[in-house]
């Protein structure tokens, strides 16, 4: 193994290790709020691309329609997002955040930067992070 791939090596493991942080701290930050970590991720999928199709979320999230039915409909019943019928085709539902949907999704997003640590960042290391992951993502 070169020196080059122990860097590249160092860097994984600590990818790997943020990966880690990443889903505790995001499964506390649910959790205090009432929801599952998958909730937490479906509000936030809403967030960032408006209205979505239910299969469509599904594979964003990578997983079965079905289980996003259940974690949908608890997100219905606490009136965090909408579920509609699109009228052209009536076996299509499509999700959208409801006002109080997006007050629970700025409230997160809020708190996110302190229970991640990111507010720890100078503004240069939070550039730095914010095109590393990019980069990486891409």
């Amino acid at each position: 193994m070169t020196y080059m791939d122990r860097d590249y090596q160092q860097v994984c493991d600590d990818v790997m290790k943020l990966l880690d942080t990443f889903k505790q701290t995001t499964l506390q930050l649910a959790e205090a709020h009432g929801l599952t970590r998958m909730q937490l991720f479906v509000l936030h999928v809403l967030e960032q691309r408006g209205e979505i199709a239910m299969g469509r979320i599904a594979d964003v999230m990578h997983c079965d329609a079905s289980n996003i039915t259940g974690i949908v409909d608890r997100l219905v019943a606490s009136d965090l997002v909408s579920r509609q019928e699109l009228a052209s085709d009536r076996r299509t539902k499509t999700l959208q955040l409801t006002a109080k949907g997006k007050k629970a999704v700025a409230a997160l997003k809020a708190e996110l930067p302190a229970r991640l640590g990111c507010d720890r960042l100078t503004q240069n290391e939070a550039a730095c992070l914010s095109t590393i992951a990019q980069k990486l993502s891409a």
